[in-house]
């Protein structure tokens, strides 16, 4: 029975399946979870309300820290090899010492890399506190201050040109777009226009139709007995 809430596990009271030695070796001596079995079950609904209020207590801490943190520029000067090769490597410890440096207290446990730091560049790291409150950093790691400014000079152009890129081809798309939307609307336009002349020609046709009657049974037995009295009889 989860006592927190865990990105990717669960939220607290959740009960989950997870691998024996994780339960316990982390999260029961860590009080960060109980074994289900009815006794816990009746002990997690005594405590409930106190753990959502403890848990929302920590939210608004972490928020508090992620606001000191999330503008800041932190730099390692490192020694390296010619080819940028640090001697040793940037550690997630080495990065909570940073912090601590500055008062504010953040485990290496919190601080996630997406890679080994052994190089000199810029990297991205990832602050989690809890499991809803989190911030990604840049860490400037160099040889010195001034090419820690170049490096941040060269990455702001890189993202700058990469910006550029992306707003043309969005443009380009939104231009193509725009024009295949012309030719349709002008190519419906032909079609209406064809459906109209086909339509003003059947309407005509129509009214020929109308205008040209043929003459009724009655009409033409009148004309024949017209037709017969005009014409006298010659003598034999």
């Amino acid at each position: 029975i989860l006592l927190e809430t865990f990105d990717r596990l669960g939220q607290i009271g959740d009960v989950v399946n997870v691998k024996n030695g994780f339960a316990r070796n982390y999260l029961i001596p860590q009080k960060k979870a109980l074994r289900a079995n009815k006794e816990n079950k009746e002990k997690f609904q005594k405590i409930k309300d106190e753990l959502i209020v403890k848990n929302k207590k920590i939210i608004e801490e972490s928020k508090s820290v992620i606001k000191k943190i999330e503008k800041d520029e932190i730099i390692f000067i490192r020694n390296a090899s010619d080819n940028g090769q640090l001697y040793g490597s940037v550690s997630p410890k080495d990065i909570s010492n940073y912090f601590s440096e500055k008062k504010i207290d953040i485990r290496p446990s919190n601080i996630n890399l997406h890679s080994s730091i052994k190089k000199i560049g810029i990297y991205d790291i990832n602050i989690k506190l809890h499991a809803e409150v989190s911030c990604n950093l840049k860490i400037n790691v160099a040889t010195s201050d001034q090419s820690a400014k170049k490096q941040k000079l060269e990455l702001q152009e890189q993202e700058s040109k990469t910006k550029e890129k992306v707003s043309d081809q969005k443009g380009s798309k939104d231009e193509t777009e725009k024009n295949n939307k012309f030719l349709d609307s002008k190519a419906n336009t032909g079609k209406n226009k064809e459906n109209i002349s086909t339509t003003e020609t059947s309407s005509s046709k129509k009214i020929e139709n109308i205008n040209v009657e043929e003459p009724s049974e009655k009409e033409t037995s009148q004309a024949q007995k017209i037709d017969n009295q005009n014409v006298e009889p010659t003598s034999s």
